[in-house]
């Protein structure tokens, strides 16, 4: 069993992983709503998305995990085409919120939703913005 403090590190990454998810605010708006740090609200819905991720192997098995690691790895290969822009950065944007959309139905995170799969110039805008957003962090 974890300590208390792990009990509160836990807690606050799954209200990050929910603020994200389900009201789709960025890391900067569930900062300032947290009154923490961007840097350590980013470490938070890493370490809270692994930890989903590797609750839900255990809990559904491999198929579940080979999923959710091929989510993770659209998400990450797509990044850097979505930051260069042009017919490809829009492509890429449907393929990281596609993949987006499953990785979360996969973990339970909202229940399935007819979705309407044409990307919007002010989609792209906020999933380029979101790209941009991961960068700096992860130059940070």
């Amino acid at each position: 069993m974890g300590t208390h403090n792990e009990t509160l590190a836990r807690q606050r990454e799954d209200e990050v992983v929910l603020l994200y998810t389900r009201e789709r605010l960025t890391f900067r708006q569930i900062a300032e709503r947290l009154g923490a740090d961007v840097k350590n609200v980013h470490g938070s819905w890493k370490r809270g998305r692994d930890r989903l991720h590797k609750e839900a192997t255990e809990s559904f098995g491999a198929y579940v995990g080979e999923q959710l690691a091929t989510c993770k790895e659209v998400i990450d290969g797509l990044m850097p085409i979505l930051r260069k822009g042009g017919m490809n950065g829009t492509m890429a944007a449907k393929g990281i919120v596609s993949a987006m959309d499953h990785e979360a139905k996969l973990l339970g995170l909202y229940a399935p939703v007819k979705q309407n799969v044409q990307i919007t110039d002010e989609m792209t805008a906020r999933i380029k913005a979101l790209a941009d957003e991961f960068a700096q962090l992860e130059d940070a």
